[in-house]
């Protein structure tokens, strides 16, 4: 396998948006991707890193499934929304170029968790009423999917005191989900002058990706759940069968059929208000680690 110390520096990962999941990741990867002087993957994640199987595959081959050929010229960035809770993918990075640039895009936990609830209902991976995570608060159930993927991917502190261990704070830049709406272009010329590319370019910043809204038919979001599962012997087909990408492009425009214009309702007052009580020890800690104010993300909304 191809170590880091041996690998083409032309290769190796310069910037890698870590997560988190929900706060604008796949945005973040397609204005920087725009750039002449960059290269970045057509899939959502990049999952080399994160995923035992695709790792133990090789280097050569993650290269050739997510950008498909070499460039002198061009700085490569990743994006995998999940990787700063897993510490083994953090160490893998390290390991792949200890100088790479980590990216956070954090949002209010409170809202990241109702919104990757509602994409997970779009996905058909869950049919459950959100409420079902009010008992998991206080029992912190410790294999229970819905609880690591909602509530806990949200306590930002933890994760990034143990990324902090392969990564010098130096390394790290933490953008907040409000910035990336309110200030993309300002966010991206931070980043490409990290990156030594032309600061000055102006990514098509009027598109957001991967926004949710509310599906038409929960029976037709789990048939597509089904179609696009790595084991499923349709799938394997079309990407034999299909170029570089296409897959990744069928999956998505599937999954996209399903989506209305419509808004997801919101959270309830009352859960929502047990959310940010509970994230509030978390919220301090990440304000102390970073020295950004997340104090925010501690107001209750307003009951009347």
């Amino acid at each position: 396998m191809t170590t880091g110390r041996s690998m083409d520096p032309r290769q190796k990962i310069r910037l890698f948006i870590a997560g988190a999941q929900k706060c604008g990741t796949t945005s973040l990867k397609h204005y920087l991707g725009e750039h002449p002087s960059i290269i970045t993957h057509l899939q959502k994640e990049f999952a080399y890193f994160y995923d035992d199987e695709e790792f133990r595959g090789g280097w050569n081959a993650a290269m050739a499934k997510y950008y498909g050929f070499h460039s002198e010229n061009t700085v490569r960035v990743a994006k995998n929304a999940g990787l700063y809770v897993k510490e083994t993918a953090v160490q893998r990075l390290y390991e792949h170029n200890p100088e790479s640039h980590i990216v956070l895009l954090l949002r209010n936990p409170a809202d990241r968790a109702y919104s990757a609830y509602q994409m997970e209902k779009n996905y058909g991976h869950i049919s459950e009423d959100f409420s079902v995570i009010r008992p998991m608060l206080n029992q912190r159930p410790a294999n229970d999917w819905r609880y690591e993927f909602f509530i806990k991917m949200g306590m930002y502190s933890d994760y990034i005191t143990m990324m902090r261990k392969y990564f010098p704070k130096e390394q790290f830049t933490i953008v907040s989900y409000e910035s990336l709406h309110k200030e993309p272009e300002a966010v991206c010329s931070k980043l490409f002058e990290i990156l030594g590319v032309d600061k000055s370019f102006k990514p098509d910043i009027s598109v957001r990706y991967n926004v949710t809204h509310k599906m038409h038919s929960s029976a037709y979001a789990k048939m597509v759940a089904r179609l696009l599962k790595n084991d499923n012997p349709l799938k394997k087909v079309a990407r034999r069968l299909m170029p570089r990408g296409q897959d990744v492009k069928l999956g998505e425009m599937l999954r996209n059929v399903n989506k209305s214009s419509t808004k997801p309702e919101k959270i309830s007052t009352d859960l929502r208000c047990q959310l940010v009580e509970f994230y509030r020890p978390y919220n301090q800690q990440l304000s102390e680690l970073t020295g950004i104010d997340f104090s925010a993300w501690n107001t209750m909304p307003d009951k009347s």
